[in-house]
């Protein structure tokens, strides 16, 4: 039987606080702080929710409806800059510093392409430098000069998939027939080729930098292991033998990494246990699957499955430096488990799909929002103590 510490909530079941804006809920972002959650909407609506105010409307609008739906919305890494982009093609960004007065982003014609849907879109982990997608094109540019710092070509498709390597050295980008990584200390070089022989449409890294989870269209996970940082013989490159998951029952629609892989006991407390591979959690239809790594590099990785949803699961998300796992989807249904093994807690105060989930950088707030418009932050429990 599971202890009563393992029962009590992560999270208080009742909302802190909720509003609902006009649209689907596309996106959502915490400032680096945790004092400001942006949210975004399908009709182009873009909203603050400030948690420390002690006004009685939290909500700043930044803009009204626009009928163009706003799919990119995130904050930089030192919280200074918010950016947004979507459906239109235009970038638009605020300045933090300067009661969010927004800042002009002219990306000129860009070759008759400058109106297509801007898809993807993230910050650099440390600068305040942003890259975005246009069909076969990344655009990197930089928030604090409002100018273009390079723009690279993937050529053999649209770009389907981007994200940063945590160093910031290399950016990462995915589309038909693989992956391919450019150096940020140099655009003109070549980038570095990983080829497959289908499409990749999701990519994320861990945290360390030594791992990099794809998915493709054909349902599979391929598992990289970089072996750059200048410390291979043979320099920066991908292991020539990326492990492959398979049996999936649909498109694999969410990836997430921790760092730590249990809870474990020494002397009455729990602490968290360093491990090498840590956790991996793949989201396909209704189920949600935790990849550990074996001791035995014959067997590579093992997955358990966690049933507790309806219909699809869309979003997977540790609570910052904790092996509590969140995940949500089509039913409306928040679930966390503890050592993405065990169910805590279930959030259901929507009765509409969740679109967007993401927890504070300081883990005492979860904020998510839905398909019919609904924005929610519930606050930490004060039973949760043992869930670190």
């Amino acid at each position: 039987m599971p202890s009563l510490k393992k029962q009590q909530p992560v999270l208080n079941a009742k909302p802190l606080w909720q509003t609902t804006l006009g649209e689907y809920v596309t996106a959502i972002a915490w400032t680096p702080n945790g004092k400001i959650l942006a949210a975004a909407t399908a009709a182009g609506e873009i909203v603050l929710y400030d948690d420390v105010s002690k006004a009685t409307d939290k909500l700043t609008r930044l803009q009204t409806e626009t009928n163009s739906s706003v799919d990119c919305l995130s904050f930089s890494a030192d919280g200074r800059w918010l950016v947004a982009a979507g459906q239109d093609g235009k970038i638009l960004l605020w300045d933090s510093t300067n009661a969010m007065k927004q800042v002009a982003i002219d990306r000129g014609d860009l070759g008759g392409k400058g109106n297509q849907w801007i898809e993807h879109l993230v910050w650099h982990p440390i600068r305040a430098e942003f890259a975005f997608t246009f069909g076969k094109y990344v655009q990197v540019w930089s928030a604090d000069r409002q100018d273009i710092i390079t723009t690279v070509n993937f050529e053999q498709s649209s770009v389907l998939a981007l994200n940063w390597h945590p160093s910031g050295d290399w950016l990462t980008v995915g589309g038909y027939q693989g992956i391919k990584l450019w150096s940020a200390k140099d655009w003109y070089e070549d980038p570095i080729d990983f080829e497959l022989p289908t499409a990749t449409g999701l990519m994320t890294w861990h945290p360390s930098g030594r791992y990099l989870a794809s998915n493709t269209l054909d349902n599979l996970v391929v598992l990289f292991e970089w072996l750059g940082g200048g410390t291979h013989p043979e320099g920066n490159r991908f292991d020539d033998s990326p492990w492959r998951m398979q049996g999936f029952p649909g498109k694999v629609r969410a990836f997430a990494w921790t760092e730590f892989a249990e809870t474990a006991k020494s002397s009455g407390k729990e602490k968290k246990v360093p491990n090498d591979s840590s956790l991996l959690v793949s989201s396909s239809g209704s189920e949600v699957v935790v990849w550990r790594r074996h001791p035995d590099p014959e067997i590579g990785w093992e997955g358990q499955i966690l049933q507790g949803h309806v219909g699809n699961v869309g979003l997977v998300a540790f609570k910052p430096k904790s092996a509590v796992l969140t995940s949500a989807g089509e039913d409306g249904r928040v679930s966390l488990w503890q050592d993405a093994t065990n169910w805590i807690q279930a959030l259901e105060n929507s009765e509409a799909e969740i679109t967007c989930l993401q927890w504070q950088p300081q883990a005492h707030r979860l904020a998510a929002g839905n398909a019919d418009g609904e924005l929610f932050v519930w606050t930490e429990s004060t039973q949760a103590k043992g869930f670190r």
